[in-house]
């Protein structure tokens, strides 16, 4: 079997297993029953409409470059130095520039910031078209910004919505789940589009960033139009709120724990995003990467309804435990099988990263609501980021300036930073156990 047959298997298996989850999860029967409640659950589900349709747009923006950055980088003729050095400048960006979006969003508006994303990251998509290398390094730094403006504003601005409505908050792990759901959909149907664009069509690898424009004019009318603006504490400046995010972190172990686990975890995610196509792309191989990572996008809806089948009988920093060591495991795995022949199960081993991701993602998103202050949220998920980025600054440095560059051994450094986050979401674990918060009500 070739490497697009052998990706071709693997896509059905996984659409069958999903399939098969989706059909047994009931969810459903959960639309229906939000539909035809009450008053109150019609107004939840509204917000919903409105949060996810306004979120779902950029992240597909975001997908459609996933699968060829990498190679959009190979195409314009840069080295494997100067791409290191790119995607360390976007990490950079999103450690410096980025930290500012929490705090800005909370003193000036998380409407008016998840706009600004928009602008920011259709300018981003425009620098690449150009080779030039400045142009480039300019667009990682917008890129940057942009990330931190999406993993925290938005969230942020739903969360505040949904508690200042008067809704129950145990019933937000319900919609972080959906959203969960629907973001690997989103995902699946990007990297099948970037794979039809680039493959099918033989379209330059600029094609995908092209097509996210409009799909970013579209999300910022939606937000324009149907969202309100909400904000944190309005009263603090920006040295004042970092400074009470600070403290907030600093006087909560728990908090400060789940920091940890979060840049354990995603600092090791990050390194994985730029090792995955050199790896499997390695000694001639020829696998489809636009299909390879719907793959991973259909691993991950498979881990949304692992969670949720998880979140019923367990509390979440379990299930937090859970991904955490599903996420090491197979990342020893890969570690093992980086720099061999067997790219197949290298592949494999992706794929069960990706499903641990899919635990994850809900998993300390509800976390993190249980936890954080909603006035103070888009601030400390920023502080958050800041030892995130700078663990992924320190592992893709050794890439780019010759530390090392024996992928085996990337992969077990961060397999190292994931045995750190299994032993404090642990510990999160034992510390949170018989909280009120950590008992969830999953819609």
């Amino acid at each position: 079997m070739t490497e697009s047959d052998i990706v071709d298997f693997l896509l059905v298996v996984l659409s069958g297993t999903a399939v098969y989850l989706f059909i047994t999860d009931g969810k459903k029967k959960v639309l229906i029953n939000l539909e035809e409640s009450g008053v109150d659950r019609s107004r939840i589900l509204r917000l919903r409409v409105v949060f996810l349709c306004a979120y779902l747009l950029p992240l597909l923006a975001d997908w459609l470059q996933g699968p060829y950055i990498h190679r959009l980088y190979s195409f314009h003729g840069h080295s494997e130095d100067n791409i290191a050095l790119l995607f360390l400048t976007g990490y950079v960006s999103s450690c410096i520039f980025g930290s500012f979006t929490g705090p800005l969003a909370d003193l000036y508006g998380r409407k008016l910031m998840a706009l600004l994303f928009c602008v920011a990251y259709g300018i981003c998509c425009l620098t690449k078209l150009s080779p030039l290398l400045s142009v480039l390094l300019i667009g990682r730094i917008l890129g940057g910004i942009s990330t931190s403006c999406l993993h925290s504003v938005f969230e942020s601005w739903y969360v505040a919505e949904h508690k200042g409505n008067g809704f129950p908050e145990d019933e937000i792990p319900g919609t972080l789940s959906i959203l969960s759901l629907l973001n690997s959909i989103t995902a699946i149907g990007a990297g099948i589009i970037a794979d039809f664009l680039v493959r099918d069509l033989s379209l330059n690898p600029t094609a995908p960033f092209v097509v996210a424009i409009p799909v970013l004019v579209l999300a910022f009318l939606i937000i324009g139009i149907f969202w309100r603006e909400n904000y944190g504490e309005k009263h603090l400046n920006l040295i004042g709120t970092y400074t009470k995010g600070l403290k907030t972190i600093l006087e909560n172990p728990s908090i400060r724990l789940a920091g940890a686990v979060q840049a354990s975890v995603e600092a090791s995610m990050f390194s994985f995003v730029y090792l995955w196509t050199p790896t499997l792309s390695s000694a001639g191989h020829k696998y489809p990467l636009g299909r390879v990572f719907s793959g991973f996008m259909l691993s991950i809806m498979i881990g949304s309804f692992v969670f949720r089948r998880l979140i019923k009988k367990i509390d979440v920093e379990r299930v937090l435990l859970v991904s955490c060591s599903l996420f090491l495991g197979f990342n020893v795995l890969a570690t093992l099988m980086a720099d061999t022949e067997y790219k197949n199960i290298c592949l494999l081993s992706f794929l069960g990263i990706e499903l641990s991701l899919g635990i994850y993602f809900p998993a300390i998103g509800t976390v993190r609501s249980n936890l954080i202050p909603e006035s103070q949220r888009s601030t400390i998920i920023n502080l958050f980021r800041v030892p995130l980025n700078i663990l992924t600054v320190l592992v893709l440095s050794m890439v780019k300036f010759g530390w090392q560059d024996d992928r085996q051994f990337i992969f077990g450094l961060t397999s190292a930073l994931l045995t750190g986050a299994v032993v404090i979401s642990h510990r999160l674990q034992k510390r949170d156990r018989g909280h009120p918060s950590s008992s969830v009500k999953l819609l």
